[in-house]
């Protein structure tokens, strides 16, 4: 019986794995103008904050879901972006710890992940 659920589940915990390694954001180098929502601060939000058990889109903790671009702009605790005002974003001070943050894992921002995403706001958060 044991080696029918190890079979059974190997082959998902293998997929698992390549998911989680297909998601990591440490390949991700932002320029340093012209920032992309879809190509650059997606994906690094996604693999660090959006995760089901973080601010996924399903039961995201403290009702901030990041998951999309409307969610990072409307939300319904306040946008945690404002267009052209990186430092009064709560997005930027989150990711900067000025402000307490408790993530459950240890996040993957590269300072050039946090100067890309206050590029990308002070270019005006666009959805591009």
């Amino acid at each position: 019986m044991r080696k029918f659920w190890a079979i059974l589940f190997f082959p998902i915990i293998i997929i698992a794995c390549k998911e989680s390694s297909l998601q990591s954001s440490d390949s991700i180098v932002f320029p340093d103008s012209n920032v992309s929502f879809q190509n650059h601060v997606l994906p690094v939000l996604k693999s660090n904050c959006g995760l089901s058990y973080c601010h996924g889109e399903v039961s995201p903790q403290g009702n901030i879901a990041i998951y999309d671009y409307s969610s990072l702009t409307s939300s319904a605790s306040g946008a945690l972006v404002i267009p052209f005002n990186p430092d009064g974003s709560l997005l930027v001070q989150i990711i900067e710890y000025t402000i307490p943050h408790n993530p459950n894992y240890q996040w993957t921002f590269t300072s050039n992940h946090k100067k890309g995403i206050r590029i990308w706001i002070s270019e005006g958060a666009r959805n591009n």
